[in-house]
C-alpha cells in the first residue's frame, strides 16, 4: 500500500517507474485524471484529511493500472499464425496499406474457425488504437484475458465510418476487401478474397515477401462427382433416425439406385421416341386416307353403311379416325341430317326471341346462370368459349339461348348441352350448329336425358346395368353391394358425350363414330372406361370412388402435377388420360369387345317399347 501521508509524491514516483508520468500519453485502461486534473487539464489539490484525524485512503496502484501488456506487432501476429494454420487463399493488408498474408479459414458465412469473421469485424482502424504500454518490470506477468473496452475518443484521429449492413453481413466476394481484426492483437487489417483468375503462389515466408507475393486463390473446390466427408460418413439411403448401414451395403444400394435412375432415363427416352413414331405413323395414315375420303365417302357417305367389301373398308377408315378436319363439319351435318326440317332462319329468329326475353326480364335468371356456368367449364384448354377473352363465347351463348326457346313455352336449359354445342361450333357455323344440335338431340337417347323424362332415363340405366353384368360381373356385383347407381357416373358421361372427361382428340373421334353407329356406341364407350378404371372401382370409401368418376382421383392428380412440374389445378381430361383413358387404349378395347348390336336392340325394345 502507498503511504497515505504522502499520496501525491509516492504515486508520482510509481507512475514515473512504469512510464506513465503526467505528460505521457494516457492508456485507455488507466484513467487517473479525475483525481488530479479537471476536464481542462488544471491541477486540483487533493482532499484534506477528515476532522477525526484519519488518513485519506489512497488507492493502490493495482486498482488503477492493469498488469503491463504489450501489443504484438503485425509481423509477430503473422509469424504466430503462420506456425498454426495452413494457407486458405486470403491476403491481408495492414493499416499502412502494404499487403500482408493472413491464413484465415472462412466458412460459407465468412466466419473463421476461431468464431470471428467479416460479419463480426469491429469498426476500428490502426490509427484509433492506443499506444502500447512499456513493460514495468523485467519479469513479464502472465497475459490476462482480453476484455472488450470502449475506445477513447481522440480529437486528432477521425473516426472510421461504420460498415454498411450489406457489407457487414454479406459473404465475401472475389476481388473484394474487408476489414478484420487479428484475434491475438486486435490490429485491423483488410482481407482481399482471391478470384479464380488470380495467380496461385506459394505461401510467403516473411511479411516482406508477403508484401510482394501474388494473391493466393482459394483452395481447389471438390469436384461435383467426388463425395464429401459428410457423404462418406453418413448414409444417404437411410433415414437419419435409423441405425447406419454397413458400408458395403450402402455402396451396393447406391449402385442399384444409379442403375434404376439410368433405366428410368432410358425408358423415358423410349417413351418419347414411341410417341414421336406414333405421331408420324398417324400423320402418314391421314395423308394416305385423304384421297379416299374426297373421292368416295364425301360424295356418298352412305356407302360406308354397305355390307360389301368396299363398305367395310370405308367403315374401317371412319373408325380409324381418319376423317379430314376440313370436311368434318360437312360430314357431321350429313350424318345427322335435318329430319325436323329446321329452316335456315330459325336460328336468328329463336335468338331474337331469347334476347327480347332477357331485355324484358322474362327470361328465367336461374336458367341463364346454369347456362353461363356450363359455358365457363366447356373446353377450357381451347380458351374459345370462356367469357373473358373467348372469341366464340357469344356464338356458344347464342346457340344455347336459341335452343332453350326453340321448343316454345318456358325457356329451359338442359345441363351438359354446352359441350355438344361447343364441339359442333368448332367445326361449323352457328346456324348450322344450331340445326344439327336440334336434330341430334331429337333422334338420339339425349332427348330423354335433356328432356328430363325420368322413366326413360331409368330405362336406359337398366339397359346399362344388364350390359355391365354381362361384360364385367365382378364390377357389377361390387356396385350392387356398395349401392353405386349409374346416375353417379353414367349420366355425366352421356349428357356431355364424354367431351368433358376425355381429351379433345379422343372425344372428337368418339363423336365421329357415335354419329355413324348410333346410341349404342356411347354406352359401349362407358363400358370400356369402366374396364380401364376397374382397379380403382373396388374402393369401399364412397367419396374416393366419386372422385375417380369426377376426374379428381388424388393419386392421378398428383402424378399429373408432377409431370407438368406445376402445382396449378389440373383438368378433368388430364386426370382421365393419366388413369389410362387414352385414344389407343379406348379404341383397342372397343374393337376387342364382343359386341352384338342385336343385344342392344333387344334391350331397348324390352325397356323402351314405345321408343321410335
Amino acid at each position: 500500500m502507498v503511504d497515505s501521508t504522502e499520496p501525491s509524491t509516492d504515486l508520482a514516483e510509481q507512475l514515473d517507474t512504469v512510464g506513465l508520468a503526467k505528460d505521457a500519453p494516457a492508456s485507455p485502461a488507466l484513467d487517473l485524471a479525475p483525481e488530479y486534473e479537471n476536464d481542462d487539464g488544471d491541477e486540483i489539490a487533493p482532499e484534506q484529511p477528515p476532522a477525526d484525524g484519519g488518513a485519506i485512503p489512497s488507492p493502490t496502484l493495482s486498482e488503477h493500472q492493469p498488469p503491463p501488456f504489450e501489443f504484438p506487432s503485425v509481423e509477430d501476429a503473422y509469424a504466430a499464425r503462420l506456425e498454426r494454420e495452413q494457407p486458405s487463399g486470403l491476403v491481408v493488408a495492414g493499416a499502412s496499406g502494404s499487403p500482408q498474408f493472413e491464413s484465415v479459414s472462412l466458412d460459407e458465412n465468412g466466419r473463421s474457425a476461431h468464431g470471428w469473421g467479416l460479419a463480426d469485424t469491429p469498426d476500428i482502424d490502426k490509427g484509433a488504437l492506443p499506444e502500447p504500454v512499456p513493460e514495468a518490470e523485467e519479469e513479464p506477468e502472465p497475459e490476462p484475458e482480453r476484455e472488450q473496452v470502449d475506445e477513447p475518443e481522440e480529437k486528432d484521429t477521425p473516426p472510421t465510418p461504420p460498415l454498411s449492413d450489406s457489407a457487414s453481413t454479406a459473404p465475401p466476394t472475389e476481388g473484394a476487401t474487408s476489414k478484420v481484426a487479428l484475434p491475438e492483437s486486435g490490429t485491423p487489417v483488410e482481407v482481399a478474397v482471391a478470384g479464380e483468375d488470380d495467380k496461385v503462389g506459394e505461401l510467403p515466408t516473411s511479411p516482406t515477401q508477403a508484401a510482394t507475393s501474388p494473391v493466393l486463390s482459394p483452395s481447389k473446390r471438390r469436384p461435383s462427382g467426388t463425395p464429401s466427408v459428410f457423404q462418406l460418413n453418413v448414409s444417404m439411403t437411410r433415414q437419419r433416425d435409423l441405425p447406419p448401414k454397413d458400408k458395403e451395403q450402402e455402396k451396393k444400394h447406391l449402385r442399384e439406385l444409379e442403375a434404376m435412375l439410368t433405366a428410368s432415363k432410358e425408358a423415358e427416352k423410349r417413351r418419347k421416341a414411341g410417341l414421336e413414331a406414333a405421331a408420324a405413323a398417324r400423320a402418314a395414315t391421314l395423308a394416305a386416307a385423304l384421297p379416299t375420303w374426297e373421292s368416295t365417302i364425301l360424295p356418298n357417305w352412305r356407302a360406308v353403311l354397305h355390307d360389301d367389301a368396299t363398305g367395310k373398308s370405308l367403315r374401317k377408315l371412319w373408325w380409324d379416325g381418319t376423317m379430314p378436319v376440313r370436311w368434318r363439319g360437312r360430314m357431321w351435318g350429313l350424318c345427322i341430317g335435318n329430319g325436323l326440317a329446321v329452316g335456315k332462319t330459325a336460328y336468328a329468329s329463336a335468338l331474337a326471341r331469347a334476347q327480347k326475353g332477357i331485355d324484358d326480364g322474362q327470361y328465367p335468371l336461374g336458367e341463364k346462370e346454369k347456362m353461363e356456368h356450363d359455358v365457363e367449364d366447356t373446353l377450357p384448354d381451347l380458351k374459345l368459349f370462356q367469357k373473358d377473352g373467348g372469341v366464340m363465347h357469344e356464338d356458344l351463348m347464342g346457340v344455347l339461348l336459341a335452343y332453350s326457346v326453340h321448343a316454345g313455352g318456358q325457356p329451359r336449359y338442359p345441363e351438359g348441352l354446352s359441350y355438344l354445342a361447343a364441339l359442333l361450333l368448332v367445326n361449323m357455323p352457328p346456324a348450322d350448329a344450331f340445326i344439327s344440335l336440334l336434330n341430334l338431340v331429337d333422334k338420339s337417347f339425349l332427348k330423354s336425358f335433356y328432356g328430363g323424362v325420368e322413366d326413360e332415363i331409368d330405362a336406359y340405366y337398366r339397359i346399362f346395368d344388364t350390359l355391365l353384368a354381362d361384360t364385367m360381373p365382378k364390377v357389377y356385383a361390387n356396385f350392387l353391394q356398395e349401392v353405386v347407381r349409374p346416375s353417379l357416373y353414367l349420366k355425366p358421361w352421356l349428357i356431355t358425350a364424354f367431351v368433358r372427361f376425355l381429351p379433345l382428340d379422343l372425344a372428337t373421334r368418339v363423336f365421329d363414330v357415335f354419329l355413324l353407329e348410333g346410341d349404342s356406341l356411347l354406352f359401349r364407350i362407358a363400358l370400356v372406361i369402366l374396364q380401364i378404371l376397374e382397379p380403382r372401382l373396388f374402393n369401399p370409401v364412397q367419396s374416393e370412388l366419386d372422385a375417380v368418376f369426377k376426374g379428381e382421383d388424388r393419386g392421378a392428380v398428383l402424378v399429373v402435377k408432377r409431370d407438368k412440374g406445376t402445382d396449378e389445378d389440373v383438368r378433368v381430361e388430364e386426370v382421365y388420360n393419366e388413369m389410362g383413358c387414352t385414344e389407343e387404349a379406348v379404341f383397342r378395347l372397343l374393337r376387342e369387345m364382343d359386341w352384338k348390336e342385336e343385344t342392344w336392340d333387344r334391350l331397348v325394345a324390352r325397356e323402351l317399347p314405345e321408343a321410335d
